[in-house]
């Protein structure tokens, strides 16, 4: 496994949350731009989507410069060898602080991200893994989302407004993109649901002080593919990840009913990052 830590110079190391964390969730009273507080960023990719990594870690680097309690894990999901020693390169200069390898063996054989993209189960396993190794602040991104400073400059009263849990709302309503078969697992009525919003599966922040139960929940549907993807499900109705998170979300009191513009979100922003990368390479000749 790769599991790499930074310098201690670095923008991105380990730091120890019990010391800082309150039981209650609470950040001993301090706001997060003082740059004081800790968070992980979770992010992964697999061989075919190493571009849109690449630049996302550019940009997220230069997103989070000064946080220096951050954390930033990119999980390999099928990296080729030579991703990898690029990856250790940057890990070494300070643009993630571990590339950890996905262990595959220790889940269900549907997770293969080869057959059906594994229906997208590996993403609540991965934020399950992160939540028990760094409780506090996590924050999943997709590699293709980019993201504002004002989401981080902000991102304490997100959390305290949205209860610890923090995801803007993505295209249509529940009934679009929750398959039936998902009420029919937990015998619960769908019209509870159909015209609430989904969440977004590509941003999403937790406090785990007070989102363990919806993580686990979470976790536990994917690792039953009746549960996160049912019989007669596809990308065509059905969004798995998304669709559960939403689903146990709302059952919670949690609704995603403001848009990414407003926390600062830029979804699948990913079509340039061959023109980013050279950029920002271009730029930064001497780092």
């Amino acid at each position: 496994m790769y599991l790499h830590i930074y310098p201690e110079s670095s923008i991105f190391k380990e730091n120890d949350y019990d010391s800082i964390t309150n039981a209650n969730g609470t950040y001993n009273g301090k706001e997060l731009d003082t740059k004081d507080i800790p968070f992980t960023i979770i992010t992964g990719a697999s061989k075919n989507h190493f571009c849109p990594l690449k630049s996302f870690l550019y940009t997220i680097n230069q997103t989070i410069e000064g946080y220096n309690k951050a954390n930033l894990i990119v999980y390999d999901l099928g990296l080729s060898d030579e991703q990898r020693k690029e990856l250790d390169q940057m890990r070494m200069k300070g643009y993630l602080t571990k590339l950890k390898l996905f262990d595959w063996s220790k889940y269900p054989s549907f997770w293969n991200i080869k057959i059906a993209r594994g229906e997208y189960a590996w993403k609540p396993g991965m934020i399950h893994e992160i939540s028990k190794e760094y409780p506090g602040i996590i924050i999943w991104l997709d590699s293709g989302t980019k993201l504002q400073r004002k989401f981080l400059l902000n991102l304490n009263k997100f959390l305290d407004d949205f209860d610890g849990f923090v995801s803007p709302r993505s295209p249509g309503v529940m009934k679009d993109w929750t398959y039936p078969g998902v009420y029919d697992y937990f015998n619960d009525d769908h019209t509870k649901f159909d015209d609430l919003p989904n969440c977004n599966g590509a941003s999403i922040a937790f406090d785990t002080k007070r989102t363990q139960s919806l993580i686990d929940v979470w976790y536990e549907c994917a690792l039953d593919k009746n549960c996160i993807a049912p019989p007669g499900s596809s990308r065509k109705n059905h969004r798995q990840d998304q669709a559960l998170l939403t689903y146990f979300a709302a059952k919670e009191g949690r609704i995603c009913d403001q848009d990414r513009y407003y926390f600062g979100f830029h979804i699948h922003d990913d079509g340039n990052c061959k023109l980013e990368i050279a950029q920002y390479e271009s730029e930064h000749k001497n780092n």
